[in-house]
């Protein structure tokens, strides 16, 4: 391969970037720019123009896909030599190095590297030896709050002086370093050691560093504004004294800060590496003129970040569709009405995803597919009826009408933890077995020998599902009753208490649990437990969708990064959702919000749809929800506004300063609007629903936000809140 080749096509700055070899380099790398190809041409170059032995580059990157991408491009370029070069995840290649000097850290050469799993099993172990309350110190945040640590290159005698005033963390201290004794003993390292011990190594052992300094005289990392603290460290130590370091990253798209990444790493580069070149990678290949002007508008109200703006030299394209629904349900019929028009005319469901803030937001996306038989697949993510806590309130739900399943009181008769362990839970199924019993019959026996706290918590389970069950057969409706059972049974408090972003998560898919039940409610003549239970196993029992080939992408934002799709949909644009309420308050928080929505923005290839709603429900309440304060700040030039199902002019747009948003609407929904200019709901009225068509209104009842209507279709009867629900009246 020539050098002339290894130009081809690629832009002046790529060029640019190729060709310099020597000192520092900083790669600003904008989204869809072709960082990935700028890095392997710039190993290709270096082997050879500069005559670099291909053992000499050393390539860095955070994942293993990222890795195996990055060595196949290098061999496609250079298929003699092109595996010769070291390209590994950070992970991967201190477990190399690690490998090779166990004797100076004290550790014989076949160590064993523990994953989460095994972590936590360890930690589980000994939190039982210090008799430590299992619910307080559940050894998964335990593992989590240590390998931040470990991150941060705090260890545990660090971490006691940082702690040494918080009583739970005084006990932390104490786990972290029995944990740390014990892996010694067991000649054992976790993931976090891999790292936090490379540096130490190099820090403790200058020789061995000079050694990895004089083999790898080239060393390239991308994804650098993902770096945490100890990556960062290691960063620095492979350096050498040659500073022929060159890292690739997007502070713009620095989105990590709450699993340890610093941005202040790629913000600050040429201060730790004085003589650093910047070259700038500002052209997008990837996306239409009007996403990438909307994307560049967006993230230039962000202050911290270096200074650039995407380009591209592609069409415009189709402007941006910006859509304002009743709810979140009209939001996710309308997405799948214009999925299914997408089908009709390219015949393939690939290439087309939904996007959400959080993962609660999926279910609304999933029961709309459902209807209609559209495949799909969740990124990186469970499908809504198959996430860990949905399983358990389902669980919970089944025993109040059907107290003889075993499974499901198998699954749930410790959670939240009340102390009743295998070994008890065997015994009960056993004594059941003998009696010919159900294990919840078994529960109630005396003859059952257990130990007295045992049978004090037992007892106290079964009084809490005998009240739940006497509000159920009172003619409590199910939706109350679950909501009941989240505090009753401890569940709300036990993810309360956890106070970490997975349990605030897992607590918002069981309010979308709830809610879900609440419009099986409105939507039935007589809703029970047992019918809209019968419903989840219809839904829970389709086929797997790994078998899938031809899907709709339902994910994260977070989980978009990386990726990009040609049609893309990005929902639930209002404030405190996107941005999320969590991130408002926060230091930093609006800024990095705002890198969300750049990333997710810039997914998109040809089509980009935003949309909103006007309410929500929440814990059974129907609330006002204001659009994100991030639309206010995308150019009115590139946006087409929508209205549900209807074509409407844009509107003024306030001053750029005042960061409001256009006043879209003055009327409280699509919904009310319909009211006010075709007449009143009335019983006996005629009315056209977008989806079960002409119907009949057989009564209203309720008030403001909460006024229903039962309205039959056909031979059907269904209940709708009609400050949620656009309905037409047609007589």
């Amino acid at each position: 391969m020539k050098q002339n080749q290894i130009l081809a096509n690629l832009n002046s700055p790529q060029q640019e970037a190729v060709t310099t070899t020597e000192g520092p380099l900083l790669l600003l790398a904008g989204a869809g720019s072709g960082k990935t190809r700028v890095i392997t041409h710039r190993i290709a170059y270096l082997i050879v123009e500069k005559s670099i032995f291909p053992y000499r580059i050393c390539a860095l990157t955070f994942t293993n896909k990222a890795a195996a991408e990055m060595k196949s491009r290098v061999i496609d370029l250079l298929p003699n030599s092109g595996h010769l070069v070291m390209i590994k995840t950070f992970h991967s290649l201190c477990l190399y190095i690690l490998r090779r000097h166990t004797d100076k850290l004290g550790f014989d050469s076949a160590f064993t590297v523990y994953d989460s799993s095994l972590s936590e099993s360890l930690l589980k172990e000994i939190i039982k030896d210090l008799t430590l309350d299992t619910k307080a110190f559940k050894p998964s945040k335990i593992n989590a709050i240590i390998q931040g640590a470990k991150d941060r290159m705090v260890g545990p005698k660090e971490f006691s002086e940082e702690n040494n005033q918080d009583p739970f963390y005084k006990s932390i201290s104490k786990i972290y370093e029995i944990y740390e004794n014990r892996k010694r003993s067991r000649n054992a390292l976790d993931f976090g050691d891999l790292i936090l011990k490379t540096v130490k190594l190099f820090e403790d052992f200058p020789e061995v560093r000079d050694g990895y300094n004089q083999l790898w005289t080239y060393v390239m990392i991308d994804e650098y504004q993902d770096t945490n603290r100890s990556q960062y460290l290691l960063t620095l130590l492979l350096s050498g004294k040659s500073k022929n370091i060159c890292v690739v990253g997007d502070d713009d798209q620095s989105i990590y800060s709450w699993r340890g990444a610093d941005i202040r790493n790629i913000l600050d580069f040429e201060k730790d590496f004085p003589g650093t070149k910047i070259i700038k990678l500002e052209e997008n290949y990837r996306s239409t003129g009007s996403i990438i002007r909307a994307a560049g508008d967006l993230i230039l109200n962000n202050l911290e970040r270096k200074n650039k703006k995407i380009f591209t030299n592609n069409p415009i394209g189709e402007p941006i569709t910006l859509r304002e629904y009743p709810s979140e349900s009209d939001e996710a019929f309308s997405i799948r009405t214009q999925i299914e028009e997408f089908y009709k005319s390219q015949k393939s469901y690939n290439g087309i995803a939904v996007f959400y803030r959080t993962n609660a937001q999926s279910r609304f996306f999933e029961e709309e597919l459902r209807k209609k038989n559209i495949p799909y697949k969740i990124y990186g993510g469970f499908r809504f009826f198959d996430r860990l806590e949905i399983k358990d309130m389902i669980a919970y739900l089944t025993l109040l009408i059907n107290p003889n399943d075993s499974g499901s009181l198998s699954r749930i008769i410790n959670f939240p933890a009340r102390g009743i362990g295998e070994t008890t839970i065997e015994k009960i199924r056993s004594f059941s077995l003998s009696k010919n019993i159900s294990m919840y019959d078994a529960l109630s026996t005396r003859d059952l020998e257990l130990r007295k706290s045992v049978r004090s918590a037992l007892d106290s389970f079964l009084e809490s599902m005998q009240y739940l069950k006497s509000r159920l057969l009172n003619g409590d409706r199910p939706s109350l009753v679950a909501r009941e059972m989240l505090e009753t049974m401890g569940i709300e408090a036990h993810y309360k208490n956890e106070n970490d972003l997975e349990s605030i998560d897992r607590l918002e898919n069981i309010q979308q649990l709830i809610e879900s039940i609440q419009e099986y409610e409105e939507q039935t003549e007589s809703p029970t437990l047992d019918d809209y239970l019968n419903n989840v196993c219809l839904l829970t029992s389709e086929e797997n969708s790994a078998d899938l080939t031809d899907f709709v992408t339902l994910m994260t934002v977070h989980n978009s990064k990386g990726l990009e799709f040609p049609i893309v949909f990005l929902s639930g644009m209002e404030d405190g959702t996107f941005p999320h309420f969590m991130s408002i308050e926060e230091p930093g928080g609006i800024e990095e919000e705002r890198r969300l929505c750049y990333v997710a923005i810039t997914r998109a290839k040809q089509k980009l749809f935003i949309s909103y709603c006007k309410y929500t429900r929440k814990y059974g309440e129907i609330q006002s929800r204001e659009p994100s304060r991030f639309l206010s700040e995308l150019p009115e030039q590139v946006l087409e506004w929508k209205r549900t199902g209807e074509n409407f002019r844009s509107p003024a747009v306030s001053p750029r300063a005042d960061r409001s948003f256009p006043q879209l609407s003055k009327e409280k929904s699509s919904a009310s609007k319909e009211i006010n200019t075709k007449g009143e709901f009335q019983k006996g009225k005629k009315v056209r629903h977008k989806e079960y068509g002409i119907g009949t209104i057989l009564d209203i009842s309720g008030s403001g936000d909460n006024r229903k209507a039962k309205i039959q279709f056909g031979f059907t009867h269904k209940n709708f809140l009609l400050a949620y629900t656009p309905l037409e009246i047609i007589n």
